[in-house]
């Protein structure tokens, strides 16, 4: 399967969308960590930050599949 055939696909971790979320989330984290001083054991918070800052952005940029008129 080529790379173009899976740009519009599904996340699965057979396209390599789960690994790439993972490695922004982290990438996130560690920008937010370090714009806080890099405080000692509140990574959690910050992974937690992230995560919803980054799975907002992926469900921004989904498209719907379809427009259905009512």
């Amino acid at each position: 399967m080529s790379e173009t055939s899976l740009a519009g696909a599904a996340c699965s971790i057979s396209t390599g969308c789960l690994e790439d979320m993972t490695k922004r989330v982290r990438d996130r984290a560690f920008f937010l960590w370090e714009g806080a001083g890099r405080p000692w054991g509140r990574e959690h918070e910050f992974w937690a930050k992230a995560s919803t800052e980054i799975e907002g952005e992926h469900h921004a940029e989904r498209k719907p599949d379809r427009i259905v008129a009512r």
